[in-house]
């Protein structure tokens, strides 16, 4: 074949290419930028409270996904939150909300890592405590003490968490939820 005859094929296979590599999805502008990726707009925490439980019973213990009282009475919490959502944290925070080193307690274990966002050194799951979660009665944490993932739509929810008396009266705190795909709201700032 003749490079005359070959042209045609190769002008319309380079405009393909490149037609295919303009449409291709972009790196969204979070990842390039370094900042956290939104959480779609149903992932909300809509209201977060310190429950009349806390420290008036005992469900759960240290080690993550232990679902069985172990002598020391629990904080407990109550919220409200939109899913979809596949981690909790619960953070000490100024009392304008900016997050700060002190109390942590989540939904992740192992060596995953807590979001930078949370104004942390770098804190891994299995490094602090975990949050057991509540709905309709029932434990809904994955063994481990992961929280898997809340569909989406209204969960009002019960949160204890082992004490270990790093709480104390006079701080703050502040839930955070975050979506399947990384990106973190919060609720409101809570007195403890």
């Amino acid at each position: 074949m003749t490079l005359r005859r070959l042209l045609p094929s190769l002008v319309s296979l380079v405009a393909t290419l490149s037609c295919a590599c303009s449409s291709a999805p972009r790196t969204p502008a979070s990842a390039a930028t370094g900042e956290a990726p939104a959480a779609p707009a149903t992932t909300k925490v809509t209201a977060f409270a310190i429950s009349n439980e806390n420290l008036n019973v005992d469900k759960v213990g240290m080690r993550d996904g232990a679902i069985t009282p172990d002598g020391n009475r629990d904080l407990a919490f109550t919220a409200t939150v939109e899913g979809p959502i596949d981690a909790l944290y619960l953070v000490s925070a100024s009392q304008r909300g900016e997050p700060g080193h002190g109390f942590r307690a989540d939904t992740i274990v192992g060596h995953e890592e807590l979001p930078p966002e949370l104004g942390s050194v770098v804190d891994i799951g299995k490094l602090t405590v975990w949050i057991a979660v509540v709905e309709n009665g029932k434990f809904i944490n994955n063994d481990g003490g992961t929280l898997g993932t809340l569909a989406v739509g209204r969960h009002d929810l019960k949160l204890y968490v082992p004490n270990t008396g790093t709480l104390r009266e006079g701080m703050f705190l502040k839930l955070y939820a975050r979506a399947p795909g990384g990106g973190l709201v919060s609720g409101p700032v809570v007195p403890y």
